[in-house]
């Protein structure tokens, strides 16, 4: 399935190639790049990496690659919004992904706090 996005302006794609193992979707720029079968909610969080693409200026990825503060920062704006499309206790699974697969050097526990604190205004 190829389908085109207006908002954020991008391209998503289902494939079982050219995704990071241990993940269900990827996107590079303002490409989404989901496994067969992904939820609504991962296509949400995915969506919300593209916004950060383009607020960015396309310097996203690079700050991605190489600053653990922006990739978790980048990181819980998009599971926050994959919240709010989850059951409750999904907190405590993006919380051990958080934790275990970017590199973050950051606890289950942090991550888990970080993930259910209120917005600050």
């Amino acid at each position: 399935m190829i389908r085109f996005c207006k908002s954020p302006l991008c391209l998503l794609i289902e494939t079982r190639w050219l995704i990071p193992r241990r993940f269900d979707g990827f996107a590079p720029g303002p490409l989404i790049l989901l496994r067969p079968g992904a939820s609504h909610a991962l296509i949400e969080h995915e969506k919300v990496h593209v916004r950060q693409f383009w607020r960015s200026g396309g310097t996203m990825g690079i700050l991605y690659l190489l600053s653990p503060r922006w990739r978790l920062r980048f990181e819980l704006e998009a599971y926050r919004e994959q919240l709010r499309h989850c059951e409750p206790g999904a907190a405590h699974q993006f919380a051990r992904m958080l934790s275990r697969h970017y590199r973050l050097n950051i606890s289950e526990e942090q991550a888990y706090r970080l993930l259910t604190a209120p917005r600050q205004a």
